[in-house]
């Protein structure tokens, strides 16, 4: 599968590569605000997953394994053998399974607001969504599922940046949508004893997966670091000083 990416700063052949995977609904323009920070410091590849953005969107569930294989060819077309990872939500599981599956290309990981356990809570979180999409499409899907996104301080900050996401969600299509939850439902990842690097970020107003959870996933990983930051279930989005602040100085520590 061909995906849509963008790549900056390719020419500064020096620089190591860092990767950005998209929250579920999100494409690669989510990191437009980051960018700029990120490619002081690295070449870096943004895309969009299968059933995202300009990428393919064949008939689904689109499986978590299936979002890791396509990274791997990804990384691999583009001649990529080590890297950075930064994911935030469903991109963090992606981000968690592929560098099990792949230690050796995975330099170390920033996980955002995340999960690597389907709780039956967590089920019917997203059962929710799935079944507003039914119901209302991909704008009621929206509407359902921005209380669980969004810290409370962002809304009340940029109500404009609300109205943004909500318009791009209006192009949704409802197969598209159902098949990317139908694929954030499946598969819990076994993380014990996990080896790579990894900054857990959880942002304090993250209803969808709390800040609890991330402390008991960090447990897993014998380099482990947690912290909990500014922002809602998509932090760093909401708030990218973060990435200055630090997701760039913990990277650093690795180069």
């Amino acid at each position: 599968m061909k995906l849509h990416y963008q790549i900056n700063n390719s020419h500064e052949s020096t620089k190591p590569w860092l990767v950005l995977i998209n929250g579920l609904f999100a494409n690669l323009d989510s990191w437009s605000n980051t960018v700029g920070d990120l490619e002081d410091h690295f070449r870096v590849l943004c895309y969009d997953c299968r059933g995202q953005g300009k990428s393919p969107k064949p008939p689904g569930p689109y499986l978590l394994e299936e979002h890791v294989d396509d990274l791997f060819e990804l990384l691999r077309d583009l001649k990529i053998d080590k890297c950075f990872i930064i994911g935030i939500s469903n991109g963090g599981r992606i981000a968690m399974l592929f560098s099990k599956k792949f230690p050796a290309m995975v330099l170390a990981q920033v996980l955002a607001d995340t999960y690597s356990h389907i709780s039956e809570l967590m089920k019917l979180k997203l059962l929710s969504w799935k079944e507003a999409n039914k119901i209302g499409g991909p704008m009621l899907r929206f509407s359902v599922a921005t209380p669980w996104i969004w810290g409370e301080s962002f809304i009340e900050d940029k109500p404009e940046l609300i109205e943004y996401y909500r318009k791009r969600a209006s192009i949704e299509k409802t197969d598209v949508v159902n098949a990317l939850i139908d694929g954030a439902l499946e598969s819990d990842i076994d993380l014990e004893s996990e080896c790579t690097p990894t900054l857990m970020l959880a942002g304090e107003e993250d209803l969808l997966t709390p800040v609890s959870t991330h402390q008991e996933m960090i447990k897993n990983y014998q380099q482990g670091k947690y912290l909990t930051i500014k922002g809602g279930h998509a932090s760093l989005l909401e708030y990218p000083q973060t990435f200055k602040q630090i997701v760039i100085p913990y990277i650093k520590e690795y180069l």
